[in-house]
């Protein structure tokens, strides 16, 4: 079996979808090390994988310091100052059979690509290639509704994505004085012999770049995609949703509150209702809309609601709660979804991802950060969600909403379909391609190169 290195940092939901990807390996016999933030070490380990802890990023500590230097002095040490900058990138050696690395994180995607090591990236979003007829993911339009979800809308969607790209490239070079990430990176490139300008793409969604010709790994289902045909070097390998999350401990009365939640709901039966709401960081300090969405329950007096405020505010300032709306700082998503009936969120992929794994249908009121709106859109398109509008929907209307996810038959219908397309990748093991070979760089990250 492979000797697997698994390299991420980022947001809880990339961790999460990293570390069952790794359990999903380690369960399959393949010796798995998973390289991230110390942080993440109780849950990594939690999980039976092997963790490496990942040398501190220093680069926007650098940057701090390298603002105290008058302009012209650093104007005139540009080389000297990429240097600093290039070696607090933190990058180690790599020497496993096979590397999977976080999309994002250039810097070690570089340095491996020349480590003479097999190596495949992963990508935590929707789809962020360029295809004809398919919109930008950070949009919510979709092909063949609208102006925008034609040919030409989505190629105007998809210019103007990248002209903002080149703006803000420039924008940091000036800023930072060309110790920029890109002309680091680019000068890292250059030290171990990365052919830089050739293998980066700065076409695709991804800022500030993605790469021509190593494989990615797809941590979604493709059929939550708008149809097209994917790039040849990208391979979806199916949700990775983790189900224990120990990194969020609760506290015994909260776990006592939520068990006598479900048990009310499993009593109740057809005749219950329990609607969950969760937002991450994202709008959660939005008290207006929280305060409309805890009204829903006053004319439906057999439902129930649960929100997740992610630590972001306290219950008191939400104001009297009905009896039957239920707050907490944090939630296990996972279990929750499983006795949910619906789910009210802010549209990223993982919560969507979790929802229809669940069977739970979500009202998704876009967070528009990455690529939550193509999330949105995706969910919209395939009927297994609807999209509200946070800024003008009432209390009736998110109450309207829910009626139709729970009260519409083809709703349903589609997300249970959708939930046994999602369930097929693990039972038919889809993430064969990452140790059949499939992965391989085709010469990309095989070439000789220097080892760091």
């Amino acid at each position: 079996m492979a000797s697997i290195l698994i390299v991420t940092r980022g947001l809880p939901s990339v961790l999460y979808q990293s570390v069952e990807l790794a359990r999903r390996l380690t369960v399959a016999g393949h010796r798995l090390t998973f390289a991230g933030d110390p942080s993440a070490r109780a849950l990594v380990e939690h999980h039976g994988v092997a963790f490496e802890r990942l040398d501190p990023d220093g680069y926007e500590p650098f940057l701090e310091e390298d603002a105290t230097t008058p302009a012209a002095r650093r104007l005139l040490a540009i080389g000297r100052r990429r240097t600093r900058a290039r070696e607090s990138l933190g990058v180690g050696g790599f020497n496993d059979d096979l590397i999977l690395v976080n999309g994002e994180m250039h810097a070690h995607i570089i340095a491996a690509a020349m480590a003479g090591t097999r190596m495949a990236l992963l990508n935590s979003f929707v789809s962020i290639w360029r295809e004809a007829g398919i919109p930008p993911p950070h949009t919510l339009a979709r092909p063949g509704v609208g102006w925008s979800g034609t040919r030409a809308g989505a190629a105007l969607l998809w210019r103007a994505l990248r002209l903002r790209k080149q703006h803000r490239r420039w924008s940091a070079r000036v800023r930072h004085i060309g110790c920029d990430r890109v002309s680091v990176y680019r000068d890292l490139a250059r030290t171990v012999g990365f052919p830089f300008e050739r293998d980066t793409d700065d076409r695709q969604w991804l800022i500030p770049f993605t790469y021509r010709h190593l494989p990615v790994l797809s941590l979604h289902a493709q059929e939550f995609e708008f149809p097209h045909r994917p790039p040849a070097h990208v391979h979806f390998v199916g949700p990775m949703v983790l189900a224990s999350r120990i990194d969020q401990p609760q506290t015994a009365a909260d776990r006592d509150r939520l068990e006598a939640i479900f048990a009310r709901r499993r009593a109740a039966g057809a005749d219950g209702r329990l609607i969950y709401a969760a937002f991450g960081s994202v709008f959660s300090t939005d008290l207006a809309f929280l305060r409309r969405l805890v009204g829903i329950v006053e004319a439906r007096p057999h439902w129930e609601l649960i929100i997740s405020l992610s630590h972001q505010v306290v219950p008191s300032v939400l104001g009297p709660l009905p009896a039957r709306v239920h707050t907490f700082p944090w939630v296990p998503q996972v279990q929750v979804l499983r006795h949910a009936d619906v789910a009210v969120t802010h549209g990223g992929i993982s919560t969507v991802d979790e929802c229809v794994l669940s069977g739970v249908p979500p009202l998704i009121y876009c967070g528009w950060e990455t690529d939550m709106a193509g999330t949105t859109a995706r969910a919209v398109h395939h009927g297994v969600g609807i999209a509200g509008d946070r800024q003008r929907d009432s209390t009736t209307d998110i109450r309207a909403h829910v009626d139709r996810l729970l009260s519409e038959p083809g709703v349903r219908e589609r997300v249970q379909r959708m939930q046994g397309l999602y369930a097929a990748y693990e039972t038919h093991r889809v993430q064969a391609p990452i140790t059949d070979g499939g992965v391989d760089p085709a010469g990309v990250s095989g070439r000789g190169g220097r080892r760091r």
